[in-house]
């Protein structure tokens, strides 16, 4: 999720903490970024910090455990008498501050892509979504700096425009929050209407590969078996298959970065049961993975792959256009991934 939602809600937190009064500026800086916090592992990840790492992006700092660890942080801080922004109780800014705090974490579960978010880091380490995602995930690093980042920051604007008109002490209007209803439906909906309007709208450019079926793509689960969800599909466009290291602490190729893994012919990308690229061709080819070798050929080297995600859409121009990918892990789903692109 890009930083404008997170900035929303700590501006609304702003004002709702001392409703009486409009927030200083101080005040609007602080709860902002404490909303902000949990992603500092942002700074780890780019250092080489695995993602699925407990301390990796969206882990142990977007916990639940660790907001109620800021909120008494906080809490002890509104004791501090040079802290003229806190107002009331200690408490009463701890319990804002857990709040605000959690927040980013839950909101992060309900975003499209990315792993999931370890929320009882730290007596479990397993990653949560949301059953509904319709907040669209946001590129990390300069890549946030690019058209792609800039739809997306406005798509949370959006998707967070009561809490902007909250926090500006702006009315809302009955004719706001029906275009906002509007703007949510078109942002987060999966209805086969919205997907046409939105085809027109952004003059789609979208390729499906032959014997995908839409209805099949809707009726996917995560844990679904490998075999099943292939026989619904058919053949994908294209698919990246990834080998996980013997000996590596990590399940899937998600919670890794490519630089932190030892030399090796771990990755290759196929293309109508053929091996397009590699990750590694020389490797890969002292190996004899080479492009142009069947599939087959190459698993008869590389063994069982770790996980595949199978794209079934693609843009034949470069344009606007629907993704639908789904990602195997040991032979069953383990994400499902449908947005726009």
């Amino acid at each position: 999720m890009a930083s404008v939602g997170h900035i929303a809600v700590g501006l609304a937190a702003a004002r709702a903490y001392d409703p009486a009064h409009r927030p200083r500026w101080p005040s609007l800086v602080f709860w902002s970024a404490l909303s902000l916090l949990p992603d500092i592992d942002v700074i780890g990840f780019l250092r080489g910090v695995p993602y699925g790492a407990p301390w990796g992006h969206r882990g142990a700092t977007h916990s639940l455990t660790l907001a109620v660890a800021g909120g008494i942080v906080t809490g002890l801080a509104a004791r501090w008498p040079g802290a003229r922004w806190f107002k009331g109780p200690a408490l009463h800014a701890a319990l804002f501050a857990i709040v605000v705090l959690a927040s980013h974490g839950l909101l992060d579960t309900m975003t499209d892509g990315g792993l999931g978010i370890a929320l009882l880091w730290p007596f479990s380490l397993t990653r949560f979504f949301a059953p509904w995602q319709p907040i669209p995930v946001a590129p990390i690093g300069p890549d946030f700096f690019t058209p792609d980042g800039a739809m997306i920051a406005l798509t949370e604007v959006a998707l967070f425009l009561p809490l902007w008109l909250f926090a500006f002490r702006i009315r809302q209007r009955a004719a706001i929050i029906a275009i906002w209803l509007v703007a949510v439906w078109l942002i987060g909906s999966s209805d086969p209407l919205r997907e046409r309007i939105l085809g027109v709208a952004l003059r789609e450019d979208t390729r499906f590969a032959a014997g995908y079926s839409e209805a099949a793509f809707r009726a996917i689960a995560v844990g679904d078996p490998e075999d099943v969800v292939r026989g619904r599909l058919g053949e994908p466009l294209f698919e990246s298959v990834f080998w996980m290291p013997k000996g590596s602490s990590f399940q899937s190729a998600m919670e890794v970065s490519a630089a932190s893994l030892p030399p090796g012919c771990f990755g290759v990308g196929v293309k109508a049961g053929i091996v397009h690229d590699t990750h590694d061709p020389d490797l890969c080819r002292s190996r004899g993975v080479v492009e142009g070798l069947s599939k087959a050929d190459a698993l008869k080297v590389l063994g069982a792959p770790t996980e595949t995600c199978a794209e079934y859409s693609d843009s034949r121009n470069h344009r606007h256009a629907r993704m639908r990918m789904v990602c195997f892990l040991h032979g069953r789903v383990e994400a499902v991934f449908r947005r726009w692109v």
